[in-house]
């Protein structure tokens, strides 16, 4: 018998297709929530925005799953879209608000580690943005060109390796380690959250392409 060649696009479409990686996805990051909670209050990091925000992005993550595994497609976007913009906000929340209020010299003399964490934050944001918006352009407004579908996609990867960086960096800095703990369960939480939301997205195109007859 011929060994079967490695595909990396079939390997992609096994890992996303998955249910038991939306599972796995949704159950993490419920299971992290709770952490983020205590490490948070104990170390300041969280107000009552931060602790609401949380509270909706666990009932998103149910809801997105439920969806998933009962394949609701229009309660699979409603609840994508949910997430996307608990996401937006609390990195917008972090990155222009938190962030903002420490002096960026403090990171930058930490080293390239420092620089790099700031730098990465800015980005974090700003490809979740981008995400939020294509979602929406695609989905919504039924744009659903092969560039545009592709860009969605990539910017969705790119994320989750910005967000492998930012767990590596993160233990690295100088700071209180109840906060850096917070921090990086922060950071894994929402890496989770968007392997669950690339589980979605790649359902609703492929049904999407299905809609169109490709």
């Amino acid at each position: 018998m011929e060994k079967r060649k490695f595909s990396l696009v079939g390997w992609y479409r096994r890992f996303f297709l998955s249910e038991r990686t939306a599972t796995v996805a949704a159950f993490l990051a419920l299971a992290v929530m709770p952490i983020i909670l205590f490490l948070g209050l104990n170390s300041i990091f969280m107000d009552l925005a931060s602790i609401y925000n949380l509270i909706i992005r666990s009932l998103l993550v149910v809801t997105l799953l439920y969806s998933i595994r009962k394949h609701r497609l229009l309660l699979m976007q409603a609840a994508t879209v949910g997430l996307l913009f608990c996401m937006l906000c609390s990195q917008a929340q972090y990155a222009l608000t938190d962030l903002a209020e420490v002096d960026s010299e403090l990171y930058i003399t930490m080293g390239l580690q420092g620089f790099i964490f700031l730098a990465i934050e800015q980005m974090i944001l700003f490809v979740e943005s981008l995400v939020c918006f294509d979602h929406f352009v695609v989905h919504v407004a039924r744009r659903r060109g092969a560039t545009r579908l592709f860009i969605n996609r990539a910017a969705i990867l790119f994320l989750l390796a910005l967000l492998v960086v930012q767990l590596i960096v993160t233990p690295t800095l100088n700071f209180d380690q109840t906060y850096l703990q917070c921090v990086w369960a922060v950071h894994f939480d929402e890496l989770i959250i968007f392997v669950l939301l690339m589980c979605a997205e790649l359902i609703t195109l492929i049904d999407s392409l299905e809609l169109m007859g490709e």
